[in-house]
C-alpha cells in the first residue's frame, strides 16, 4: 500500500505539493506529529519512522540521574557532570545540531513523500481522532513487567553446572520476595479491574507468579483438600474468579547461556562480554542479548493484538532481567548505549508503564523491594548455638517493604563502555 500511495503522490503537480506543505505547517505541532507518526504506521507497538530514531526522542528521562551529552565517555563525565552539560538554554541547544528537533521544513517534507493533501485533509478530519481514540480504547490501564525472586541459582552459581537454568527454583527468600511483590503489585493496579499475567516458562518464574497471585488468594486455604492436583486447580478456579488470567509465553524466558553452565567458563564469557559488546555478545551455545531482542519484538506484536481482543484491562509480564531491559529498549526505542545504561532490575523489582489517555503507554516509575540484615534466629537443636565459618553470628536478610522511585536504575559509570564512532578518516579525537 505504500508503494502504491508514493506512485500516486509522484503524479501530483508541483502546485498540489505546496498547498498540502502550507497546510500541514499550520497545523497544530502536536497534530503535525501525530499525523507524521501516523502516515507509515502499522500498530502502536511497531510504528516507527525515521525521526523515533532521533537522539532528542529518544526517552532519557526515563534514566535515573542521567542526561548524557553526546559523548558517554566515563572516564571524562561523571553522571552528574553530564547532566550539567546537558543543561542548556533553547538558544544554545538551537546550535547544537545532533541534539535539537529536526527544522519544521524538513519534517514538513518527510510527510509530504507519503502523503497528498486527500490524504492529510482524511487524516485531520477523521483518522486522528479515529485511531487515537481506538488505541485509547484498547490499551490497558497499566502494564508491569516484575523480575522472578530470588532463585538457588542467584545463590550459588555452582548449581547450573548440575541442574538446568529452566529449573532453578525459588528460594525461601525468594518466595517471601514474591509475596510481597504481589500486596504491592495489587496496590498499583486499580481495584476491580481484570488481569492478565503473562509468564516465561521457568520454574522460578511461574513460583513468582503463583508468589504474586497469593495476594488476591492464598492457596493455603485450600489445604484441606489433601489431593495436590484438585488443590491447584480449586486454586486457580479461585484466582480466576477473582479477575485474574495468565499464560505462559517462552519468547520472554531467561536468556540462554548454553546447556549446563560451567562457572569457570561463564564467568570468563562474561568478562569477554564487556570487551565485546555487551548487546552483542553471544555465549556458546546460546543466545546474545541482540537475540532476545528478536524473539520479544515478536511478543510485542502478540501482546498488541491481544489488547485488541479486550483480554484484560491491565497486564502483568513475570519474566527475568534481560526480558525486562530488552522490552523497553524495544517498546521506547532506546539506543544500543542506552540499553548498554539499563542496570539489571533486582530479583521482584517492578517496572510501570501506565497509559497516558491518548493511546500510549508511559513509564510511570519502578518498585523496588527494600531489604535489610538481621541476626538469623539462634539454633540449639545440637546444643550449640549455630556460628558461621569465622565465628560470627550468621545473619539473614529480611523484607521491610516497597519503595518507588521516578526512573530506571542505571550501572556506575565505569562500567559503561562508550563507543567511538568517528565522524570522518581523521577524526583521531574517537580513537
Amino acid at each position: 500500500p505504500h508503494a502504491r500511495l508514493v506512485q500516486d503522490i509522484t503524479k501530483k503537480s508541483i502546485k498540489h505539493q505546496s498547498d498540502a506543505t502550507n497546510q500541514l505547517t499550520s497545523m497544530e505541532e502536536s497534530q503535525r506529529l501525530l499525523v507524521e507518526r501516523m502516515s507509515i504506521s502499522d500498530s502502536v507497538l511497531t510504528r516507527e519512522n525515521s525521526l523515533d530514531f532521533h537522539p532528542k526522542n529518544s526517552n532519557w528521562s526515563h534514566f535515573e540521574g542521567c542526561t548524557p551529552a553526546l559523548s558517554l565517555d566515563s572516564s571524562k563525565h561523571s553522571l552528574d557532570h553530564l547532566h550539567q552539560l546537558t543543561t542548556v538554554s533553547e538558544e544554545e541547544d538551537d546550535e547544537d545540531f545532533l541534539w535539537s528537533e529536526p527544522p519544521i521544513a524538513a519534517r514538513d517534507k518527510h510527510i509530504h513523500e507519503y502523503t497528498d493533501k486527500a490524504l492529510q485533509n482524511q487524516m485531520q478530519q477523521s483518522s486522528i481522532d479515529a485511531i487515537r481514540d481506538f488505541n485509547s480504547k484498547i490499551m490497558p490501564s497499566k502494564l508491569i513487567m516484575v523480575r522472578h525472586g530470588q532463585s538457588e541459582g542467584n545463590v550459588d552459581e555452582e548449581l547450573y553446572s548440575k541442574i538446568p537454568d529452566n529449573a532453578m527454583r525459588l528460594t525461601k527468600l525468594g518466595w517471601e520476595m514474591a509475596r510481597m511483590a504481589g500486596k504491592a503489585l495489587r496496590e498499583q493496579l486499580p481495584e476491580g479491574e481484570t488481569i492478565h499475567f503473562v509468564v516465561s516458562p521457568y520454574t522460578r518464574t511461574v513460583e513468582t507468579f503463583h508468589g504474586l497471585a497469593s495476594a488476591w488468594c492464598d492457596p493455603q486455604e485450600f489445604n484441606h483438600i489433601t489431593n495436590r492436583n484438585k488443590r491447584l486447580k480449586a486454586w486457580y478456579s479461585r484466582l480466576m474468579e477473582s479477575g485474574l488470567t495468565w499464560h505462559e509465553d517462552p519468547r520472554i524466558r531467561e536468556q540462554d547461556f548454553g546447556n549446563y553452565q560451567d562457572p569457570n567458563i561463564i564467568k570468563k564469557a562474561k568478562r569477554e562480554r564487556y570487551k565485546f559488546g555487551t548487546f552483542y555478545y553471544r555465549f556458546p551455545h546460546g543466545e546474545s542479548a541482540s537475540d532476545v531482542f528478536d524473539r520479544v519484538s515478536t511478543f510485542l506484536d502478540s501482546l498488541w493484538r491481544s489488547f485488541e481482543s479486550g483480554r484484560a484491562q491491565n497486564y502483568v509480564l513475570v519474566t527475568h532481567g534481560i526480558s525486562i531491559r530488552v522490552f523497553l529498549a524495544r517498546y521506547f526505542r532506546y539506543s544500543i548505549d542506552q540499553f548498554n545504561l539499563l542496570a539489571n532490575p533486582q530479583n521482584c523489582e517492578m517496572i510501570i508503564l501506565a497509559h497516558d489517555g491518548e493511546g500510549r503507554l508511559d513509564l510511570d516509575g519502578r518498585c523496588e523491594l527494600e531489604l535489610k540484615q538481621r541476626a538469623a534466629a539462634k539454633d540449639y537443636t545440637d546444643g550449640k548455638e549455630e556460628q558461621t565459618n569465622d565465628g560470627d553470628e550468621k545473619s539473614e536478610t529480611v523484607i521491610v517493604g516497597y519503595k518507588k522511585y521516578e526512573r530506571l536504575r542505571t550501572v556506575p559509570p565505569q562500567h559503561v563502555r562508550p563507543r567511538k564512532v568517528r565522524m570522518c578518516h581523521d577524526d583521531d579525537e574517537a580513537s
